[in-house]
């Protein structure tokens, strides 16, 4: 049975209006990750926001990390290391996480977007365990080298959003 071109709009407008999102993991010389904190948060996050109309994730991943922190990433040294797809009683999204390694140098470059981002700093992964501050979930699977696939469901427990991992699928060959 073939659709009509009204049966296949009707279809595609029953689907889910999901938004997505691009966070970059960026790395120093000494494998140390860059994470920020931004004035609308209650945890500590990486570069990262939303993804504009007609934007692709990566193009997103690019913008953001020149907006928050000032660095100019060549797309073609990020790498794919996540996606979340993100419950919530508000919302649903993809997050695309990508991972990047750049030199000491470039990132003494670091220029923190003023009307968003308070604060960043350089964590180790040996520092997330014995670290008590709030983390997104992502950092926390960079420490532990899991990269893959996760499904996250945002629950409010007593006034606090907190994001919980319900599943996660490595990559081939991962963790």
């Amino acid at each position: 049975m073939k659709f009509t071109d009204e049966q296949r709009r009707t279809w595609l407008a029953s689907l889910d209006k999901r938004f997505s999102s691009a966070a970059v993991l960026i790395e120093n010389e000494q494998g140390e990750l860059l994470i920020v904190k931004s004035d609308y948060k209650d945890h500590w996050s990486l570069p990262g926001g939303i993804v504009d109309p007609g934007e692709s994730p990566l193009e997103a991943a690019v913008r953001e990390v020149e907006e928050e922190v000032g660095i100019k990433i060549d797309p073609e040294n990020l790498q794919l290391a996540m996606v979340a797809s993100r419950h919530s009683d508000e919302f649903l999204t993809n997050q695309f996480v990508f991972f990047t390694q750049l030199e000491n140098n470039v990132l003494s470059e670091i220029k923190l977007q003023e009307s968003e981002i308070v604060s960043s700093e350089f964590i180790s992964k040996s520092e997330i365990d014995s670290n008590d501050r709030s983390l997104l979930w992502a950092i926390r699977f960079w420490a532990a080298d899991k990269f893959g696939y996760v499904n996250t469901k945002i629950v409010d427990d007593n006034g606090v959003k907190n994001e919980r991992i319900e599943f996660f699928a490595p990559t081939l060959g991962g963790k």
